[in-house]
This record gives structure tokens, sequence and C-alpha cells, in this order.
């Protein structure tokens, strides 16, 4: 049985078809910085998806900030930031969402 979402319009014209992949949210991490990885072997029934939510607007010193830069292997997403410029660098922090779609 086939399942999504299909719309159309007042005329009677198919608008929206999302029928053959839609995501799904599966668990979520919190990233307080530092290097990590998350391992869920339910990540292995789909294609990988994930998006990353900063905790909060940073603020800069001296423009020398880390972001989590992510990799995929298998059924792991991992993070590692970017080195950062100075003895003042700040990781970004927030929580990495993913799923499957």
């Amino acid at each position: 049985m086939a399942a999504g979402i299909q719309c159309w319009d007042a005329s009677g014209n198919l608008v929206i078809d999302i029928t053959g992949r839609l995501q799904r949210i599966i668990g979520s991490a919190s990233l307080a910085g530092g290097n990590g990885s998350v391992t869920d072997a339910r990540l292995a029934g789909g294609t990988i998806w994930f998006a990353f939510q900063p905790s909060q607007i940073w603020g800069f010193q001296n423009m020398d900030v880390s972001r989590p830069i992510f990799s995929v292997a298998g059924t792991t997403i991992s993070w590692t930031y970017s080195g950062g410029a100075t003895t003042q660098n700040i990781q970004i922090q927030g929580i990495m969402f993913y799923g499957i779609y």
C-alpha cells in the first residue's frame, strides 16, 4: 500500500505529490563542544539525513568560532570541530537531529 501526501488545486490538478520519500526523525544528540559520534542501527533502514541547530546565537570573540563538521559511515554519524585560530576559540554547541528517508 502506497503512503504519502497528495494535494490538488481547485481545478483538480495535482500540485503536491510526496509519496516516495518522507523523512522520519529517529533521534537527536547534544553537541556540547568536542568531537563525538552517535551510532543507531535504525539508520540502516533508509538514506541518512541530519540537521544541526545551534543552541544560541553566539557572541563572536575575534571572529574565532569552530563549527561541527559532520560525516556518515554506515550507521554512525560523527562530528569534529574545525580548528580555532586563537586561544579564544568558541565551539558552537547545539542539537543534531537525525533520521532516514
